[in-house]
């Protein structure tokens, strides 16, 4: 039997069996992103430590190349927004500031999809951590 390597956080996850995470439900396969729908790290960690979650190299390479945000409804983007609006608020000294870098957060799903990608444009480098 072969050593299951360490979790790694710049790696994607995979689900090995059918699970209901997130307020969602994912089939073997599919994969779990964590980061941007702002899952705590320490429950991804027990997740991965409990097998439901796992490394896959062969699925990283078939993974389709992009942001991730079609695959997220209207509630995963609002996560999204929330996660950036919290970095932002910590790297902002004042109030005005974060008003005017924060991501503005629609209700409409191809819209919400727009402000994220045009807010990573122009202040991406504050989401960085």
């Amino acid at each position: 039997m072969h050593k299951e390597i360490p979790f790694q956080y710049d790696r994607p996850v995979f689900f090995r069996v059918e699970t209901f995470a997130a307020g969602r439900q994912y089939e073997a396969g599919d994969e779990f992103k964590w980061k941007e729908i702002g899952v705590d790290d320490k429950k991804v960690m027990i997740l991965y430590r409990e097998r439901i979650l796992h490394h896959n190299a062969e699925l990283e390479i078939q993974r389709r190349v992009g942001d991730g945000l079609e695959e997220l409804d209207i509630d995963g983007l609002h996560a999204v927004v929330d996660n950036i609006n919290k970095k932002v608020k910590l790297k902002s000294p004042h109030l005005t500031e974060y008003e005017k870098k924060k991501c503005k957060k629609s209700k409409i799903v191809d819209k919400q999809r727009g402000l994220i990608r045009s807010w990573r444009r122009n202040y991406g480098n504050l989401e960085v951590d």
